[in-house]
């Protein structure tokens, strides 16, 4: 059996809607000597889902997989707010990287400007990034050694 109209060229047309594909039965490859030709015709048949039908597919399909997802996601949440409370470190590791992500955007917004006052301007903005980068990698080893002396 084949079902035709779905996806029927995957060469980039559009793909067909579900609601107009059609089903053909395709014969059998191993004929008898005694088998007409007649009975090798392809018949064809063509389905099509009503409004209801689709939503009815919609409440039946759709529904679980929403929940499901929705679950996955409250577990997620939910394993995160169990992690251990943040150190003093850590937090400062998280406002340093939030500093960083916005001066990243500061500098991607100067990036199609050619004038010279928007370079020196980024040129401040990298040396402000590398400074923080610089912070971030002092206070990871102080992390680490804290984390020496713990164990």
């Amino acid at each position: 059996m084949n079902i035709n109209g779905i996806n029927s060229s995957a060469t980039g047309s559009a793909f067909t809607a579900i609601s107009s594909a059609y089903i053909t039965a395709t014969p059998a490859n191993t004929q008898t000597a005694n088998s007409e030709s007649a009975d090798s015709k392809d018949t064809q048949d063509t389905v099509s889902i009503s409004n209801a039908g689709r939503a009815a597919l919609s409440n039946d399909f759709g529904a679980p997989l929403r929940e499901k997802a929705l679950a996955k996601k409250n577990e997620t949440e939910v394993t995160t707010t169990e992690e251990e409370p943040l150190t003093l470190i850590d937090e400062q590791i998280k406002k340093i990287k939030e500093q960083i992500k916005e001066l990243q955007e500061m500098l991607a917004k100067l990036k199609g400007d050619d004038s010279e006052a928007a370079d020196q301007q980024s040129k401040m903005i990298q040396e402000q990034i590398m400074l923080l980068s610089g912070q971030i990698a002092t206070l990871l080893d102080k992390k680490m050694q804290d984390s020496k002396k713990s164990d």
